[in-house]
């Protein structure tokens, strides 16, 4: 598995729509599965059954086992808070995903962005937070892409398609902006500057 940058305990990765922020938290949640973690995945959706299998192709049956995963439509809110009693209750749990926490369009919903809050506040000290959300048409004109708002994680990666015609990516963290490269489904790191 391709290396991806450091990140810090709690990540948020805010990507242009498309551009591969659930296969990026697939990759990161990798190393936890592999380790004999547990994983906790929650969403609008779940991710693509393809994808799923080009990242976690060569683990065991025995590691998927430990995927929990759970999609909630609309009602990501609900499903967070149902979430707290088993985030509380596993044990070895490494990776909490929360895939699409704001939605693809208007404002993140209250009752989301205090169930964020709340599972960034119980998750035992071990356990890394990725949350994922689509970039939206900055239309201030400042940026080509401006983030949602509502999430108190301060590491933040930006996501962006280089061009529409190849498979490359931008990723921009605090500390540098990385060129990644989509082969066989996964990202590797092409090329970085500070």
């Amino acid at each position: 598995m391709a290396d991806l940058p450091m990140h810090a305990r709690f990540l948020h990765i805010a990507a242009e729509p498309g551009a591969g922020s659930t296969t990026i938290a697939l990759q990161l949640v990798y190393t936890g599965l592999k380790s004999d973690g547990r994983v906790l995945w929650i969403g609008r959706d779940m991710p693509h059954p393809d994808r799923l299998s080009t990242v976690f192709n060569d683990l065991p049956v025995t590691s998927l086992s430990r995927f929990h995963a759970g999609s909630f439509g609309e009602h990501i809110g609900r499903g967070l808070e149902e979430s707290v009693e088993l985030i509380l209750g596993l044990d070895s749990l490494t990776h909490i995903v929360i895939d699409d926490w704001a939605g693809r369009s208007g404002r993140a919903d209250s009752q989301v962005t205090r169930m964020l809050s709340r599972i960034l506040e119980i998750c035992n000290e071990d356990t890394i937070v990725i949350v994922t959300s689509a970039l939206y048409a900055d239309a201030s004109g400042q940026d080509e892409w401006a983030i949602r708002s509502g999430c108190t994680i301060d590491d933040v990666w930006r996501v962006t398609r280089q061009n529409i015609a190849n498979d490359k990516r931008i990723l921009v963290t605090s500390e540098q902006r990385y060129t990644l490269q989509l082969r066989e489904g996964k990202f590797e790191i092409q090329d970085y500057s500070s």
